[in-house]
């Protein structure tokens, strides 16, 4: 425990070597125990002409030359065993997969290859991200045709913002833009906890902590009332087997432009956020989905990401591919309470974004942020139904996409998670060129794939719901 409060500049062997963060270490854990999982990409949806591998892999060589850590082998830490490091090696060449897919096939093909390869593991010696690419060889001639770059990394050295920046960084290299940004390489970015160490004194940790820790507690003992199990798949198999009887399923839905726009415009009239909006919307679309008992009473537990960059001094920029992810206190909500109007959801949105400030506030982000990898290690294995929350929620905001890059449109962008060991629906919402994407995924048969489309469409019914009112 007192690691927590001691200063650490992550400290390597040599300039080319950076040593894995607690968080990041039990990332790299959690992906080769558990077959990938946590593993974390995007699907740029692209419309133009066609892609050759020498084009994309030139483009992806002056990622490398930007980023250290795209240059990188995973290796285990010989002073210490049960942790990683990262070498740079110039030589890495990142994997590409040319695959060839039909034209009608480009909305759903990438999710039939993610199903067959999302348990690969990524091997000690490797490098930490892979591409993909996918078109149709009948369009190589058609100069606007739909083309898919992907982009597949360990999260234990990403977040969504970050490879998101670097998703974006790709497409402006692919479309030959901006050389200068390629020009000099990065510094090694810095871990989370060490950020978090260098914006707090001893003292500000001290209290930070100790705060997080007494709310905990105090919330465990006022908040009585069960937690609300959203219903599970009647599985065969040992929960403990999770990783190889599941596979990632995920629901995708949109709003508009015109749609988020006026989303936007309604929550500035009320004074909230989109996350805050949308996590009333989960939490009301859930209600429907729980089973509930009279004498029984329950409450619904929405846990909630939240990013560590901004909120350290100095701030984390975006680019720096690595993993600044924390979180609060869970929001619960009993369900007796649960909104029935329009009117009442946004007020919901409202006591969601207090609550969410007041954690903030009280340091809770910072706090949880020196203890996530004690945390991921904790809660590896088979899932603990009395602690895990009904749902969860990740914003990724808004994103540094443009809609064109030299001869190539950006269609849309989706992420995608390996959450083979989910046992709950965990949505992530993000903002692309004006376009809200959520997606709720879950590790299927444990998390049925009806239910996850349910809670989608029922998301999306109260999101209209709230833009209407």
């Amino acid at each position: 425990m007192f690691s927590w409060f001691q200063r650490n500049n992550t400290p390597a062997v040599n300039k080319r070597q950076r040593l894995l963060g607690s968080a990041e270490t039990a990332l790299v854990h959690a992906s080769q125990q558990h077959q990938g999982y946590t593993k974390v990409g995007e699907v740029l949806h692209l419309q133009g002409p066609y892609i050759s591998v020498e084009t994309l892999s030139a483009a992806i060589s002056l990622l490398q030359r930007r980023h250290p850590v795209l240059r990188s082998r995973l290796q285990i830490n010989p002073e210490k065993p049960d942790s990683f490091l990262l070498e740079e090696d110039d030589t890495l060449k990142l994997n590409i997969r040319v695959i060839p897919r039909k034209h009608a096939d480009h909305l759903i093909f990438w999710r039939q290859e993610w199903r067959q390869q999302e348990k690969k593991i990524t091997n000690i010696g490797q490098g930490l991200a892979e591409f993909w690419l996918l078109q149709d060889p009948e369009d190589d001639n058609d100069d606007n045709s739909p083309r898919e770059i992907i982009i597949i990394c360990e999260h234990s050295v990403c977040d969504g913002i970050s490879l998101s920046s670097v998703a974006n960084e790709l497409l402006i290299a692919l479309a030959g833009q901006n050389d200068n940004m390629f020009a000099n390489s990065l510094d090694w970015p810095i871990t989370m906890e060490a950020a978090i160490q260098r914006s707090l004194s001893i003292i500000g940790r001290v209290i930070a902590l100790s705060k997080f820790i007494f709310t905990a507690f105090y919330m465990r003992v006022i908040n009585a009332q069960s937690i609300a199990r959203i219903p599970l798949g009647d599985v065969d198999f040992p929960l403990t087997d999770m990783c190889d009887f599941c596979h990632t399923e995920s629901c995708y839905a949109m709003l508009n432009k015109e749609e988020t726009q006026m989303l936007v415009e309604k929550c500035r009239s009320k004074g909230v956020t989109v996350t805050s909006a949308v996590s009333s919307a989960i939490l009301c679309a859930a209600s429907t989905l729980v089973k509930s008992e009279e004498d029984h009473p329950t409450a619904l537990r929405l846990s909630i990401g939240a990013d560590t960059r901004r909120r350290c001094v100095p701030p984390v920029s975006n680019h720096d591919l690595s993993y600044h992810v924390s979180g609060i206190m869970p929001f619960i909500l009993p369900l007796r309470d649960i909104p029935t109007t329009s009117r009442d959801m946004w007020q919901l949105a409202t006591v969601i974004g207090d609550f969410i400030k007041a954690s903030v506030d009280a340091g809770q982000i910072l706090a949880l942020g020196l203890i996530m990898g004690k945390i991921f290690q904790k809660t590896l294995g088979p899932p603990d139904f009395s602690v895990l929350p009904t749902s969860a929620i990740s914003s990724w905001g808004v994103l540094p996409f443009s809609e064109d890059y030299g001869r190539w449109k950006l269609v849309e962008m989706t992420p995608f998670v390996n959450m083979i060991l989910g046992a709950m629906p965990f949505t992530i919402l993000q903002n692309v060129n004006g376009i809200l994407t959520i997606m709720q995924i879950g590790a299927d048969p444990l998390v049925p794939k009806s239910i996850l489309e349910s809670l989608c469409n029922g998301t999306m019914q109260k999101l209209h719901q709230m833009i209407e009112a």
